[in-house]
């Protein structure tokens, strides 16, 4: 009997055993996701353009490297654009979905009739410097310093064609050489014939993009200002859909945001891993990266980089546009149809409610309820 009764106790405690497993197994399984791991959904396709090795999509740039997208559930194509009146023209026709760059070619193919492109995040902002030769003297501290002067700058750059509407806006007259005005612009091939022209005497000041600043000392300027020490928020770079897209495969570009925006938080927050990225992306001097995203003890960048819309500045931006000439037959254009916030807005919602305790995603909210408000 005793042997019958130690048989049927160490029945009872491997099946207590067997038990005690299955639980330990389901309490491991019932652990919380991590708050970025989106639930598992159907995988939506989008083709997305880009331009060359340039890093001002850094949240989408980080978003590849470390994975985001197949978290979001979008398989993100990434093609290579040779120009960016190609990629307006695929983004136009729907061969593309998404392109990454450029403010002013969007409001020049909508001026001309196109009608399906849909203006839906940024990429940066306020990029343009002003530089001078050292010793000139000139100060950007009024308007009356600009007087007089002949600038340089390339035709597509936002901040040449900002700071002409300011001037218009002010009462004085642009015009170009040998015209009478009370400054004159002229337009270059790029940045380093702008500075070239500066150092040689041809210029009073140039306007450059992508950081040139950076260099000014070894190209023999001097950075003297911005752009936005006159207009202080005006659009660079945009993120462009094709009206089909945006319509058609909506939540695609909302995962394409989620996900760029949790780039944009790791930039923020990982600057060694982040260069390690843009290093091997971009295949640039680390120093200068870090310049263009960051900022260093000497230098800091006036380039802003940010997925909002801003739609209210963009608007102005393509009114300016209009207001200087640069395109025609805009007075019956609602440009606020062509500017849509509702992809980035529901992004950051869907951030906000995962991860509540990042104060970036209150912080994005903020800022875009105060700009994006037409």
């Amino acid at each position: 009997m005793m042997k019958n009764a130690k048989k049927f106790f160490a029945l009872i405690m491997v099946i207590a055993m067997v038990f005690a497993m299955i639980g330990c197994g389901q309490d491991s399984g019932s652990q919380e996701e991590p708050q970025n791991e989106p639930e598992q959904t159907e995988v939506l396709p989008l083709k997305v353009g880009m331009m060359g090795t340039a890093i001002k999509p850094v949240g989408v740039i980080v978003a590849e490297a470390k994975g985001f997208f197949e978290e979001e559930g979008v398989e993100v194509e990434f093609e290579k654009v040779s120009g960016m009146n190609d990629a307006y023209m695929a983004v136009s026709t729907g061969d593309l979905d998404v392109y990454l760059f450029s403010s002013t070619a969007a409001a020049t193919f909508i001026s001309q009739g196109t009608t399906t492109l849909r203006v839906f995040g940024g990429t940066a902002a306020e990029g343009s410097e002003i530089m001078a030769a050292p010793g000139s003297g000139i100060t950007l501290d009024s308007d009356e310093a600009l007087l007089g002067k002949t600038i340089a700058c390339q035709m597509p750059e936002t901040g040449q064609m900002v700071l002409k509407n300011y001037l218009i806006e002010k009462g004085y007259t642009i015009g170009g050489e040998d015209e009478d005005c009370d400054v004159t612009f002229v337009y270059v091939e790029d940045g380093n014939t702008a500075v070239e022209g500066v150092v040689k005497g041809e210029y009073d000041l140039c306007i450059t993009n992508q950081c040139l600043g950076y260099y000014a000392d070894k190209l023999g300027v001097e950075l003297i200002g911005s752009v936005k020490d006159y207009v202080e928020t005006y659009p660079c770079c945009r993120q462009t859909c094709n009206q089909g897209t945006y319509e058609n495969n909506r939540e695609a570009l909302v995962r394409f945001e989620t996900a760029a925006l949790r780039g944009y938080d790791f930039y923020l927050n990982n600057q060694e891993e982040t260069l390690d990225i843009l290093e091997a992306y971009a295949e640039q001097d680390r120093d200068f990266l870090k310049a263009q995203v960051y900022g260093t003890d000497t230098y800091k960048p006036v380039m802003r980089l940010s997925l909002d819309p801003d739609k209210d500045a963009c608007i102005k931006f393509y009114e300016a546009m209009g207001n200087i000439g640069q395109i025609d037959n805009t007075l019956d254009i609602d440009w606020s149809q062509y500017v849509v916030t509702d992809i980035y807005s529901d992004a950051l919602a869907i951030l906000a409610e995962r991860e509540p305790d990042n104060a970036l995603w209150g912080e994005l909210k903020a800022y875009f309820d105060e700009h994006d408000t037409l």
